[in-house]
Formats: C-alpha cells, structure tokens, sequence
C-alpha cells in the first residue's frame, strides 16, 4: 500500500540524510532540480551551501545514497531530468513506462539503436556496473560517440530498463581514491530484486487508475496535471 503525506505546501528541509529519506518516502517523487509545478525538489529542499561539498550533509552524495539504500530508484525516468522515485511509489511508475517488449524484441522492430541493446546487454551481465567500464565494453570510449551513448542510456531510462545504482570510488594502482566517482547501472528489476520490492503486475488501466487516484488525493493540483499528462492517464 502507498502511503504519502500531502504535498500542495511544501515545507520540508532537509539538514541531513535522515531528514531527506522521510522527505523521499512522503513526497513519492523528488527530481534533483525544480521542474514539477508546485513540488517540491532536492534543491528546494536544502541549502546551497550544502551541496559539493563532500560531507555527509551533501545532497550531491545523498541522490546515490538513496538508491544504494533501498529508499528511492534513480534516474531520468522522465523529462530526460534525473529524479528519485521512493520504493513505494516506483512499482507502479514502473508498470505504467515499462514496455512490453523485450529491449531485443524493441531493436528487432526498430525502435532501439544496436547501441542501446549493447549498452543493456552489458549492465544486464555486470550488474551495478561503472560508466567508464560500460562505455568500454561496448566500444564507445571515444569522444565522438558520447552524445550516442548518453542517449541511449536515458532512453533505457525512460523506459525503466535500467537505473543508476550509486557510485563506484576511482582507485589509484595503491588503492587510494584518485579522481572523480564514477555512476554505476544495474536493472531495474535488479535493483528491485536487491531491495526486496515487488512488481506492481497490475493491469494497465487498473495501474493508472490507481496512479490517478494517488495524485489527486497526495499532489498539488499543478503537479497531478503535469504527472498526468507525462504517464497518459
């Protein structure tokens, strides 16, 4: 059962990771950046003098922190813009942008690249995988095919394929942090797997009536038109 508090006024801050994972698990839907109407974001919802700066009280950490928990999925699920999903509220959403064919089956009938089958087929085998290891797998180190790869990374996004799973450390050859973390990706069904959340295998009208019905009792009524319009219900 999902359980949200109301979210037409938002108040929350957030000073610390605790603060924000019950923030997460009322709100259902957080984007890092304000791009809902009238709902509340990560930026919104703390300073900016939290943010880079490496403690335990950066947001910047917090948003792979979430998914390394178990609290909230991660990604560009929609708008191309990276949000966290709680793990109460991600089945459903899931089950409403899920497709239902195979990322093989969707290639076949020309709605994927080869990139995107490739890119899936690596995290598919290396589960919680680095961008940089990914990118080399399939063979798009080079400059030239970055803008191909990122696409077909927020595409299997949007379509839940895949999610960011949290961060890997870059180590030097001593075993000493050197340089900059990289993003890891695992399934969706993966990471749900790993946290023991179940699948929401309800029907798709009865899925999107129950969305429905969750956004116009939990959400403003700007952001309920907006989220509306992006599931198609």
């Amino acid at each position: 059962m999902i359980v949200l508090v109301k979210v037409n006024e938002v108040g929350w801050k957030a000073a610390a990771y605790e603060d924000v994972t019950k923030i997460m698990k009322d709100v259902g839907i957080l984007p890092l950046s304000s791009f809902i109407p009238d709902h509340p974001s990560l930026e919104f919802i703390t300073s900016q003098e939290q943010w880079h700066t490496g403690l335990e009280t950066d947001p910047w950490l917090w948003r792979d922190r979430l998914p390394g928990d178990g609290i909230a999925a991660y990604g560009r699920f929609f708008a191309k813009k990276p949000l966290l999903i709680s793990a109460e509220l991600f089945p459903i959403v899931k089950n409403l942008l899920d497709e239902p064919y195979s990322v093989e089956e969707r290639y076949a009938d020309g709605e994927l690249p080869k990139s995107a089958v490739e890119l899936f087929q690596a995290v598919e085998e290396n589960e919680g995988i680095d961008v940089k290891e990914l990118r080399s797998k399939i063979g798009m180190k080079a400059k030239e095919s970055k803008n191909e790869f990122d696409r077909a990374l927020i595409e299997l996004q949007s379509k839940t394929d895949i999610v960011i799973a949290g961060i890997s450390e870059r180590l030097n050859a001593n075993g000493t942090k050197n340089g900059w973390n990289s993003t890891c990706y695992m399934t969706a069904e993966h990471w749900m797997e790993l946290h023991g959340i179940k699948a929401n295998t309800l029907p798709t009208p009865e899925a999107k009536s129950q969305l429905r019905a969750l956004l116009q009792d939990r959400f403003s009524p700007a952001a309920g038109v907006y989220l509306s319009k992006v599931f198609k219900l």
